[in-house]
């Protein structure tokens, strides 16, 4: 589109960067070329070609005018390298090895990779399949990663990470989500080289009481732990323990979750999540702390460097290692060592280096939002605030350290708004309150909590900086829960589709690059770009204006069919779904969303009757457009045929009464069953078989998902 030119040699690993991840994205939504492992063999001769041709082209071409034959060799191996080292990474592309298994299972011997979390009715974990027993006792090496669920009692609570068990239940594949536009939980999992899960009752696995765990991750897990329980000892319980676990040790299985949704509402959700503001704080404190040892003298300048990259880096490790504190930790590293031999590296190559080292580490993190979210920050704020600062200036100091605070969080929020739209589809509002507010408090409370915890061995004061850090938090939660309960703190039901969405991206590009360069044309392709996002914008309102959909969603202990016209919904279930607002936002909120319906919609009872706009119910019938819906939980049946039969364009069996469906057949003519999630399986296995033996087409909503009618 334009033409710009940049000083790529200041930027190295931003150049080795974008192939070696477009090489990763390639790997990921190209499944197929796995099939064959002729194909990885072809891939590395490939690659033994294209570093002797990089060796021999950077010996032998010299002339600067041929210095794009390095650039596309270099590109095309690090693309390559990126789409081989996905499956060099034991990722399973088709699906896992434990559904192609050509013995019957009889064990499987796990150990636990993860510490364990603990969930309403269960103990939820990641294990590493080491060996599967089969019926002749024979033991088959196996390497598999998958999630367990066990049944929650004494025994699964005392489990810990490294710990080996044997168990009996066979994992089953994760499904796909039954909900259009629901959370793909399958894919998430896929990402982390996961496919299967298992469901454990007390009887169905045994503790080997044998270890085979990490010597630095069990030390990371027992420390963290160890500072969990002295926290609570010390006197920080309930919503400030949870908020304290949470920012200082990246632990929030006890965060509640109206708690985590208030921060999330308030734009504060960041500081709850040990990431770069955490390290900078740990490094500035430290730093302060080891101020004795600037000297002019190399060897003291040496240690302290030295100590300050071994306590982030234990810090890193403390807070289980994540990618975001990962990421600041890598960074903050190279800046170190630029000091320790006196060369200052430009921040965005060292952000690039950092990347380019964690997406080695696991290339899955590419497609993890909040891998995501950090570095697109970041890069915001370094290019962003000091333009953004500059637009304000006032005589008074105060006004002006204000401003900056602003300024750094504006500019991170200009970078991640995309992101923001894209996959949560809402919008903080007051997130420049928040985080004024929000930012010099959780420093005091990082700086406070790393003080309580290392003085916890000491009486009296240990209590006295506790209340402290307590306290401080207690005035963040209520800070947060104010900015909440401001009119419009979330602008929820945003939606923008994958097109929109790069074209968010590139925009937010050509700004970047605008801003860096001064590029007047920049600017010129930014309009088109606008232009064409809002063209697609008005298409997808014109498609959403034309739009007649029936759909009845596929959750858990309750029946809701929805009936879409233009951009207004009809919800129809009981009142038990209705004040569910989890299992709402769960399951049918994004796809709501997407179809323009959000915040257009009617809800009615089952057993109300009424005349909508484009939808009408009489008893247990249903009239939408020219489509019509019959109803039945088992209540009315006739044994006798009647002589006029209703004409039904589909019929739904809910509910956990015995329905057969030669007895609707005397009062309805079905041309499609419906069979909901709610009928117990073995009726379902019944209904089926009436269905088939019948020849009347059906659906099921357990088997199959939602059933969606456009």
């Amino acid at each position: 589109m334009c033409c710009v030119m940049i000083c790529w040699f200041k930027y190295p690993f931003i150049r080795l960067l974008i192939p070696f991840a477009l090489g990763i994205w390639l790997a990921f939504y190209n499944q197929s070329l796995f099939v064959s492992e002729k194909i990885v063999f072809i891939m590395l001769i490939i690659l033994i070609v294209l570093l002797t041709l990089l060796i021999v082209s950077s010996r032998f071409i010299k002339s600067f005018r041929y210095r794009y034959v390095f650039s596309i060799l270099l590109n095309v191996f690090l693309l390559i390298v990126g789409f081989s080292y996905v499956r060099m990474h034991d990722y399973r592309i088709k699906s896992s090895d434990l559904t192609e298994l050509d013995f019957s299972p009889k064990c499987y011997i796990a150990r636990l990779i993860e510490c364990t979390s603990e969930k309403e009715n269960s103990v939820k974990v990641m294990m590493e399949i080491l060996e599967i027993e089969d019926e002749s006792s024979e033991r088959h090496k196996f390497k598999a990663k998958i999630i367990a669920y066990l049944e929650k009692n004494e025994e699964s609570l005392s489990l810990k990470y490294g710990d080996c068990i044997v168990f009996v239940s066979n994992p089953e594949e994760v499904k796909k989500p039954p909900n259009p536009e629901q959370f793909d939980y399958k894919d998430y999992l896929y990402k982390k080289g996961v496919t299967h899960q298992v469901y454990l009752k007390s009887d169905k696995w045994m503790n080997l009481h044998y270890d085979k765990s990490n010597p630095i991750y069990e030390f990371s897990y027992w420390l963290r732990d160890y500072l969990l329980v002295t926290m609570q000892r010390l006197g920080i319980q309930d919503d400030e323990y949870a908020v304290a676990a949470a920012i200082l040790l990246g632990y929030d299985d006890s965060l509640p979750m109206d708690l985590r949704q208030k921060y999330v509402a308030a734009g504060a959700m960041h500081i709850l999540c040990v990431s770069g503001l955490h390290v900078g704080v740990i490094f500035m404190v430290f730093s302060y702390m080891l101020i004795f040892l600037d000297d002019k003298k190399k060897l003291q300048r040496l240690l302290k460097h030295l100590l300050l990259l071994f306590l982030i880096w234990f810090y890193a490790l403390l807070a289980g290692l994540a990618p975001s504190i990962l990421r600041a930790t890598i960074m903050l590293s190279f800046v170190i060592i630029g000091d320790i031999i006196n060369r200052k590296g430009v921040l965005l190559n060292s952000l690039a280096a950092s990347a380019f080292i964690l997406l080695c580490i696991n290339p899955a993190n590419l497609f993890d939002v909040g891998f995501l979210l950090s570095y697109v920050a970041v890069i915001g704020i370094v290019i962003l605030q000091k333009p953004i600062s500059r637009l304000v200036y006032s005589k008074y100091k105060m006004v002006n350290k204000i401003w900056e605070i602003t300024s750094v969080t504006i500019a991170a929020q200009i970078a991640t708004v995309p992101f923001t739209i894209y996959y949560f589809h809402q919008f903080p509002a007051y997130f420049w309150l928040s985080n004024l507010f929000m930012t010099p408090v959780s420093s005091v409370v990082i700086t406070g909590g790393m003080l309580m915890l290392l003085v916890s061995f000491i009486p009296y004061i240990n209590i006295i900086v506790a209340f402290f850090v307590s306290k401080m938090i207690f005035v963040m939660n209520v800070g947060v829960e104010f900015i909440e309960s401001l009119p419009f703190s979330i602008i929820k039901g945003l939606y923008i589709d994958t097109s929109q969405f790069v074209i968010l991206l590139l925009i937010l590009l050509l700004l970047l690059l605008f801003v860096e360069l001064k590029e007047k044309r920049l600017l010129f392709c930014m309009m088109i770009l606008s232009s064409l996002f809002f063209i697609v914008n008005f298409n997808n309102i014109l498609k959403q204006k034309n739009q007649n959909e029936m759909v009845i969603y596929s959750i858990n202990d309750a029946t809701v069919v929805d009936f879409i016209s233009g951009r207004e919904h009809f919800l129809l279930s009981d009142s038990t779904f209705f004040n569910d607002k989890s299992s709402f936002s769960y399951n049918i909120e994004n796809f709501l969303v997407k179809k323009g319906v959000f915040f257009n919609g009617k809800t009615r009872n089952f057993c109300d009757n009424f005349d909508g706009n484009f939808v009408k119910k009489r008893k247990s019938v249903v009239i939408f457009g020219e489509k019509v819906l019959g109803m039945s939980d088992g209540s009315d049946f006739l044994n006798d045929s009647l002589s006029y039969k209703i004409p039904l364009d589909y019929m739904l069996v809910y509910g956990k009464k015995r329905q057969s469906l030669t007895s609707l057949l005397n009062m309805y003519n079905i041309d499609y069953l419906i069979i909901d999630g709610t009928v117990p399986l073995y009726l379902t296995a019944e209904l089926i078989e009436e269905s088939e033996k019948l020849g009347i087409k059906y659906h099921s909503i357990r088997e199959n998902g939602a059933f969606v009618v456009k």
